[in-house]
């Protein structure tokens, strides 16, 4: 819906307190709000819309306009707040909650992290948060919050923990399972981004004399890593995927082309073959080999194997305007 460019031009060198105490339109961190806006202007309302954005977002006055302007929203906490009601800060309280429900969640392999199956600890509670001292906003505002806490009886470190502020209404471990999958699915935004960026557009590596025609091609390749996406996507469940035709995401044109490049003799079907098909055969084409013998294609192949069809389809284009 929205994509905002920018780059930080220089670091900020005066004092903690004149940083802070800046127009909250001049702080990098109004990029968020400035996201928000401009969602407003493009779409008709914001009711059906949840924000759901990671700790970098845990800013009070963020909080607060969010509240302010009606919006629904999940954001992670990171800063350990002062509460209304309490002695204690935010993450001591919510530490001697009880849990309300269990539940379990696949995580992946990342870096030196294995992938394993944690069992969660879920429990939910209504917070005041008071204003830190510089910020310029309502003294106190009022958030439900979502606990997410790894059961790890071996005391070992890296525990999945989430604490997830949230407007939307959590009165049942239900709703509060629902918040938690929110924020799960915040993933996606960080596959798009590594798609777009390094393992399959590459834009990154992208070099351009002006900065306009960098933000022209990064916009055209964010289309595109957004269809690579969805291909992805689509084809997780190879079941499903076998029953989808293929013209969910191919034109005629490149289904048949691509049938022709993969398969070279074989006539081409008269019935559009299936979204599994699809998926392998512009892997191939981009020069993927099961390898490892598990079924997954890289990011990186799909954009070859793209890249590759693309080029069939408009020489294909370009030759039947000839007359040969």
């Amino acid at each position: 819906a929205y994509q905002h460019y920018w780059y930080r031009q220089s670091k900020q060198v005066q004092q903690t307190h004149q940083v802070q105490c800046r127009e909250r339109s001049e702080k990098e961190s109004y990029k968020w709000q400035h996201n928000v806006e401009q969602l407003s202007s493009r779409l008709e309302t914001l009711e059906n819309v949840i924000d759901v954005c990671d700790r970098e977002a845990d800013m009070y006055e963020y909080l607060d306009y969010q509240i302010n302007q009606g919006h629904r929203f999940v954001v992670r906490a990171s800063d350990n707040r002062r509460l209304v009601g309490f002695d204690e800060k935010l993450f001591t309280v919510i530490d001697a909650l009880e849990p309300s429900a269990h539940y379990t969640i696949d995580i992946q392999q990342k870096g030196g992290r294995r992938a394993r199956t944690a069992t969660i600890a879920l429990s939910y509670t209504s917070v005041t948060l008071k204003k830190p001292q510089r910020a310029k906003a309502e003294a106190t505002i009022t958030l439900n919050a979502v606990v997410c806490q790894e059961v790890e009886p071996n005391g070992a470190k890296g525990k999945l923990r989430w604490v997830l502020y949230t407007t939307e209404p959590v009165t049942t471990p239900e709703e509060a399972r629902q918040i938690a999958r929110y924020y799960e699915l915040r993933w996606r935004i960080e596959e798009f981004h590594k798609i777009w960026k390094s393992e399959g557009t590459q834009v990154e590596r992208l070099r351009m004399q002006s900065r306009d025609n960098l933000r022209r091609v990064a916009v055209i390749q964010a289309f595109i890593a957004v269809r690579l996406f969805q291909l992805r996507e689509l084809t997780q469940n190879k079941e499903e995927a076998k029953n989808i035709p293929c013209t969910v995401y191919f034109s005629n044109v490149s289904w048949k082309i691509l049938w022709k490049a993969v398969h070279k003799t074989k006539p081409i079907p008269t019935e559009p073959p299936s979204l599994h098909w699809g998926y392998y055969a512009l892997a191939k084409l981009g020069r993927w080999h099961d390898s490892k013998r598990n079924g997954r294609v890289g990011v990186v192949a799909l954009w070859d194997g793209w890249l590759q069809l693309m080029q069939l389809v408009e020489s294909y284009e370009m030759l039947k305007g000839l007359d040969l």
